[in-house]
């Protein structure tokens, strides 16, 4: 009856209400776990860390950055094949999980869409969103650990699940050592020990397949 309509209607509300506050909380959880970590001496407050954060494309002016995240909202796959590949991950590997990415993504567009037409869609839709999430996941999984940058899975599904196409911009730019930078800047007088990381990045980078080809 409409006793229960209006139940139903105000439960929905009360959901999307407490919705952002819940992914506010989930990142609230991520910076208090990196802050006792840093506190602790468990990470590095001058080692690697990605050069942007994956809100910078909300908080600065940066057209190239703008770009990138606007082209990963549809062209995501093709990222997460490039930067695996270029992340040591092997054709085979990268190829799987491209193909992987594109059908999740795909699929997921498609069962929004036939929603329209077919009750319950929804539901398979969102299921491929989160194997499509996965897959952005193991990328910037796959990229910190290459550059030794302090973080783990959990931050890294987060951020995928909520910015994704900012996350693939992120990793997209760290493809090679100059998409990295410093976590904080060093004090003075200590830009030697800012400069032991860096070393060995330019090391992995010079180890990846396209440079060993464009040495040839």
């Amino acid at each position: 009856g409409e006793d229960k309509d209006g139940l139903v209607a105000l439960q929905t509300v009360s959901i999307l209400t407490g919705l952002p506050y819940t992914i506010i909380l989930c990142f609230l959880c991520i910076a208090l776990w990196r802050a006792l970590a840093m506190e602790l001496g468990d990470i590095d407050p001058y080692g690697p860390d990605f050069k942007y954060s994956v809100i910078d494309p909300f908080s600065t002016i940066n057209i190239n950055l703008w770009a990138k995240s606007l082209k990963n909202i549809f062209i995501g796959p093709y990222t997460i094949y490039k930067t695996l590949f270029k992340m040591g991950q092997g054709n085979g590997n990268s190829i799987f999980i491209g193909i992987v990415a594109f059908v999740s993504w795909t699929l997921w567009i498609v069962l929004l869409i036939a929603e329209v037409s077919l009750d319950g869609a929804y539901a398979i839709a969102w299921t491929f969103y989160f194997a499509y999430v996965t897959c952005v996941t193991i990328t910037r999984h796959v990229t910190r650990l290459h550059y030794n940058i302090n973080g783990n899975p959990v931050e890294d599904f987060f951020c995928a699940l909520f910015l994704y196409p900012c996350v693939l911009a992120q990793v997209e730019c760290a493809q090679n050592a100059s998409g990295v930078a410093s976590l904080f800047p060093p004090p003075s007088g200590e830009e030697e020990n800012a400069e032991r990381w860096v070393h060995a990045n330019k090391m992995a980078e010079m180890e990846a397949p396209e440079y060993e080809n464009s040495r040839v």
